[in-house]
């Protein structure tokens, strides 16, 4: 009996080391592309790789690595921060395992009031849900700016 628990153990220790190779040969296969030409970030780990890029125009562009065991990255693509608002309006791209993509916008108010929006959008830009169909219109160019940005630096298909 004593034999077959540690057997038992030993394969799943087996299969969890195999799954945990696996995961870590897909995740760099599948975003290394991305982060090509960037720098790790301070907050990077190991575990958790996070890159960061600024292009000529100020522009930041991150890439953060799924995290232990999860499928789930992202790409981000923002407009310049200044000293005095370093909160800026940005786009933040899923990389999904089919090869799609998932996109969702942060939108700074254009007033002076601290709200914004977050919202999901899709290729072209329009707002997932209707309810914010009317803001992304109003944004269309910011939009617009961002995802050009984005599919200038990783060629998203």
């Amino acid at each position: 009996m004593k034999r077959r628990v540690i057997t038992g153990l030993f394969v799943l220790l087996c299969v969890f080391l195999l799954l945990s190779l696996i995961w870590f040969g897909w995740r760099h296969m599948a975003y290394s592309g991305f982060a090509k030409d960037m720098t790790r970030t301070d907050m990077s780990s190991p575990l958790f790789p996070t890159y960061a890029a600024k292009d000529e125009d100020g522009f930041d562009y991150t890439v953060k690595y799924p995290d232990y065991l999860s499928l789930t990255g992202n790409l981000a693509v923002g407009f310049p921060g200044t000293e005095e608002n370093p909160f800026t309006d940005g786009l933040i791209i899923w990389p999904k395992c089919t090869g799609r993509y998932e996109y969702g916008v942060i939108l700074n108010s254009r007033e002076d009031d601290g709200n914004g929006y977050m919202f999901y959008i899709d290729a072209q830009g329009n707002a997932m849900d209707a309810e914010y169909q009317s803001i992304a219109e109003e944004y269309q160019e910011v939009i617009r700016e961002l995802m050009d940005r984005a599919q200038n630096t990783w060629n998203l298909n």
